[in-house]
């Protein structure tokens, strides 16, 4: 999706992780579709990939700004919880900032990056009438989206944009899995505008996965 008001490149930046051959297999096909899924286990690195091609393609001024959102579940509209939208939403995002320093470890730059909107949390509650235009948007956890904010979260796209969906279908939170925006998936079938991959590989302590099989009898 080009971004025709896209300006000159901001020249090299160093990321601090190298994506596997998985991830940059990936990474080749997402940075060409309007709507990525990236469906995998915790520690298969979806995330990680995601925030990746979102600050890859932001400093190379192919998009103008990285939205970031995430179901909420718990309390979806945030009412209850102090401050304005961004503070509100910052307790949820935790993780994907936590991946966003660990692709680039300038902590004070990306903080500067949130404080002057060129990455925007967002809740899902307030992406009813926006259009993200000239942007990467993640939405993170969608396995917790209804298929009615999914189908509200893809009418979301603007022009010159790409919308990237993370999602590990064995940790749907909703009281009833059945109605997860995850089963959405599997309909759309053949559309030049779509990718979707599984990440099989896994990427966190080996001790993890050890100790959990022996918990569950496997």
């Amino acid at each position: 999706m080009e971004n025709k008001n896209k300006q000159p490149p901001k020249g090299n930046v160093k990321f601090n992780i190298t994506l596997s051959e998985e991830q940059k297999r990936a990474k080749a096909e997402i940075i060409h579709k309007a709507f990525s899924f990236i469906v995998g286990q915790a520690g298969s690195g979806k995330t990680l990939l995601a925030v990746q091609v979102a600050l890859d393609m932001f400093f190379k001024r192919e998009y103008n700004k990285i939205i970031i959102t995430r179901p909420t579940v718990a309390t979806e509209d945030n009412g209850f919880l102090p401050g304005d939208e961004k503070e509100k939403m910052e307790p949820w995002l935790v993780p994907i900032m936590s991946n966003m320093r660990k692709v680039y470890n300038k902590p004070e730059k990306i903080q500067k990056m949130v404080d002057e909107g060129d990455i925007e949390l967002v809740s899902l509650g307030h992406f009813r009438g926006r259009t993200f235009e000239n942007a990467v948007v993640i939405v993170d956890e969608f396995q917790n989206l209804t298929r009615a904010q999914f189908r509200m979260a893809l009418g979301r796209l603007g022009k010159s944009s790409i919308m990237i969906f993370c999602g590990d279908n064995q940790q749907i939170d909703l009281k009833d899995p059945n109605y997860s925006a995850i089963h959405e998936v599997s309909k759309i079938k053949d559309s030049k505008f779509v990718h979707k991959v599984i990440l099989e590989d896994n990427h966190r302590h080996e001790a993890i996965d050890d100790v959990l099989k022996r918990l569950t009898g496997y």
